[in-house]
């Protein structure tokens, strides 16, 4: 067995397809260098989805600081266009403006069915009272490219060889989708 390989560096041509050297020897002429890190998550198997699901959104969508030279006011500033926190099983994945002055707006569940007791419930979202910057006058269910409505979709249709399925609900109306893992 081949061990796992992060860079493969050649310095003459090995024939198999490039026709020169790998010899990529980076910014400072030392070579390509890999950094990362690995961190361990020690759960019992009921709760280690609530925990894990959660870190990897906080670790992979961290804030930045940012610095700039100053000149304004000082103080503390904050701003939030929620009037309320989101449940802890849904994320806000998209919040942007589209065209004719609408909102683009996705929420994610991401959780897995039965992934997690707590986690993996479905969850009902108040779109009408949930912004205080937005005021929403119309909501409609998008497919994920957001460029067509959800109810002109046309799902592909099987039978698993288990005999068992998801069951896709349909498009909803109105300003409480359900969502769900």
């Amino acid at each position: 067995a081949r061990p796992p390989q992060v860079h493969r560096r050649l310095l003459y041509d090995d024939d198999r397809g490039v026709g020169e050297p790998l010899a990529e020897p980076g910014a400072d002429e030392r070579g390509l260098v890999v950094r990362g890190r690995h961190l361990l998550l020690l759960d019992t198997v009921e709760s280690a989805a609530d925990r894990h699901r959660l870190l990897a959104q906080e670790l992979f969508m961290a804030p930045y600081a940012v610095l700039a030279p100053g000149g304004g006011p000082s103080g503390r500033r904050e701003f939030s266009a929620l009037r309320r926190e989101l449940p802890p099983n849904i994320h806000l994945l998209t919040l942007a403006p589209a065209d004719g002055g609408t909102v683009l707006l996705r929420l994610e569940h991401p959780f897995e069915r039965g992934e997690s007791t707590n986690g993996s419930r479905p969850v009902t979202v108040d779109l009408l009272n949930l912004f205080s910057a937005l005021t929403v006058t119309a909501v409609q269910e998008m497919n994920l490219g957001a460029d067509v409505p959800l109810g002109a979709v046309s799902r592909l249709l099987w039978t698993p060889a288990t005999g068992t399925g998801g069951v896709w609900g349909g498009p909803w109306w109105g300003s409480q989708p359900p969502l769900t893992p």
